[in-house]
């Protein structure tokens, strides 16, 4: 989330947020249906006053949030942004299985053994998410550890990727150890690395030392899903 600076950024968000209300009122939700699924299904922390100031242009959607709120109203981002005028098609319903793939659910990931998987569990994937090569995978999350944005059992999805944007809940691992989850913040010849777990402590690594250790991003999360 950002506040827009200069009169062109204002504008910009002012024409997101047109976008978001008139998604938001075709699909007959309210400000209070579209903060609960953000929460519930992508833990997020927000309620329904950050969804108005971002309908009024007050506030500009992270990446994250505008990836997230794509998702809930069946667009693309892109047409959020209003770069197209063509909007995506909606995700399969759930349980049409001719149309999604189950993906891998790990317990663990560790990119040197493979990991854990847990075999207990099923999550279906749009197939239309793979286009171009796309890649997904779960991590199901073993305790309270990572509270208030994930519980325990709930399965965050990952797109394997190597580069993921500041504000994009990522999936790292640190030479020989698990992964885990974590914001990763570029800086000048570097990166920090700050866990969601608050018994693991933010790193800074210079370049040099990514590459010695090393330290691997191996996805971005793109949603989670919770069981009821």
């Amino acid at each position: 989330m950002r506040t827009p600076k200069s009169g062109e950024d204002k504008q910009q968000t002012v024409e997101i947020g047109k976008r978001l209300r008139k998604l938001r009122k075709d699909a007959k939700l309210s400000l209070q249906e579209i903060a609960d699924r953000l929460n519930k299904q992508y833990g997020a922390n927000t309620n329904k006053g950050m969804i108005s100031k971002y309908e009024n242009g007050v506030h500009e959607p992270s990446a994250g949030t505008l990836y997230c709120l794509s998702r809930i109203l069946g667009v693309s981002v892109d047409y959020i942004l209003g770069r197209t005028d063509m909007p995506a098609d909606k995700a399969p319903e759930p349980g049409a299985e001719t149309t999604a793939c189950a993906l891998e659910v790990f317990t663990r990931y560790n990119p040197s053994d493979g990991g854990a998987l847990d075999t207990s569990v099923t999550e279906l994937i749009p197939h239309t998410w793979m286009i171009g090569g796309r890649a997904f995978f779960g991590l199901k999350i073993a305790d309270g550890s990572l509270a208030p944005r994930y519980y325990k059992d709930d399965v965050i999805i990952f797109e394997r990727r190597s580069k993921v944007e500041r504000d994009r809940v990522a999936l790292v691992s640190v030479g020989e150890e698990d992964a885990f989850v974590c914001f990763v913040i570029k800086k000048h010849e570097g990166k920090i690395i700050r866990p969601l777990d608050p018994s693991l402590e933010e790193h800074y690594y210079t370049t040099q030392e990514l590459a010695d250790i090393p330290v691997h991003i191996i996805g971005a999360a793109v949603q989670v899903r919770r069981m009821e």
